[in-house]
């Protein structure tokens, strides 16, 4: 819709295999979206933008029904109990701000709900020592939540050659770092009070395993761990300028390094080891046309003979 926030998309797809005689049917696929939104911007501002003004939120809903079956069973029941359907709702909400005019800091959340219209049960019976399967039909609402927080900021350092001998060929090098670090935090949604999964024995043994009655519709289901982790990053470049006749100002920028970076987080909730492995990246051009990528995984944690963790810090020369 022109002018407005809105839009809307939706297809339907047909794949037929008529060697082995199967069909696939998504029939549809409904997407409806809001774009951003400012809701407590002013119409007429008057003075400097406040905090709250930044605050913005978006909305995606989604509709899907497919199945997957053979060409003499398409009007049959048992296809009609085997397709796959739901809605799915999902609102990120962030409020973005700058601390001392220098730190962008970046609080978010997430909220994502799940709309289900069915759901599979096990029971193990022991009379006849077997899985009874009972497919229940209703209305079933899912959702999951996570926040997070980060802060971010950029530095320059520059050192000027031209200070004592402006002709000099190379006239200055510039260094921009951007360290950022972050926190996020989501519940585990396997915790019994949400009910989104249950135990189940399965065989004679007393063997027991857990299971999602929700698994087989058409969005997954909320996963588990409750994680709450450290993120940080640190990405770099170095740039130069030298005297160029080629320029008509004269000056050409080179860029030695495009980016440098290293990244990684650290669980709090993890029994050890905790620090997870370390992305190293470096891209940069070497001539106008050709460009480098190397990266590098970089594990914190020391291994033992026969390729095991252990919790024990490796730093150059010493274990800790």
């Amino acid at each position: 819709w022109a002018g407005t926030p809105f839009s809307l998309s939706a297809n339907m797809a047909v794949s037929q295999n008529s060697r082995n005689q199967t069909i696939s049917i998504t029939l549809p696929t409904v997407v409806f979206n809001v774009s951003r939104l400012y809701p407590f911007k002013r119409k007429e501002r008057q003075g400097k933008e406040r905090w709250y003004e930044k605050i913005s939120m978006q909305y995606t809903g989604k509709l899907t029904n497919s199945v997957s079956t053979t060409e003499d069973k398409v009007f049959s029941k048992e296809t009609l109990e085997n397709m796959r359907n739901g809605i799915e709702h999902s609102l990120p909400v962030s409020a973005p701000f700058s601390l001392f005019n220098y730190i962008n800091i970046n609080p978010s959340a997430n909220y994502t709900e799940k709309w289900f219209f069915k759901r599979t049960l096990y029971d193990w019976n022991p009379v006849t020592n077997q899985t009874d399967t009972t497919r229940q039909h209703g209305f079933y609402r899912l959702y999951n939540y996570n926040f997070s927080v980060s802060a971010g900021t950029t530095v320059y350092g520059m050192y000027d050659f031209t200070k004592k001998n402006r002709n000099r060929k190379i006239q200055a090098i510039r260094h921009t770092l951007s360290p950022s670090i972050g926190f996020s935090y989501a519940p585990d949604f396997t915790n019994q009070k949400y009910g989104y999964y249950r135990t189940r024995q399965i065989d004679s043994t007393g063997r027991f395993t857990t299971y999602s009655p929700y698994a087989g519709n058409a969005y997954s289901v909320p996963s588990g761990g409750r994680t709450m982790s450290l993120n940080f990053s640190l990405s770099q470049n170095l740039e130069m300028k030298v005297l160029s006749k080629r320029d008509t100002s004269g000056i050409r920028k080179i860029k030695l390094i495009d980016e440098l970076s290293v990244s990684g987080s650290y669980n709090f909730l993890a029994d050890s080891m905790g620090l997870s492995t370390l992305r190293v990246s470096l891209r940069t051009t070497i001539f106008k046309n050709f460009g480098l990528n190397l990266s590098a995984t970089l594990d914190p944690y020391r291994l033992t003979p026969q390729g095991q963790h252990i919790n024990k810090i490796r730093l150059p020369g010493r274990v800790v």
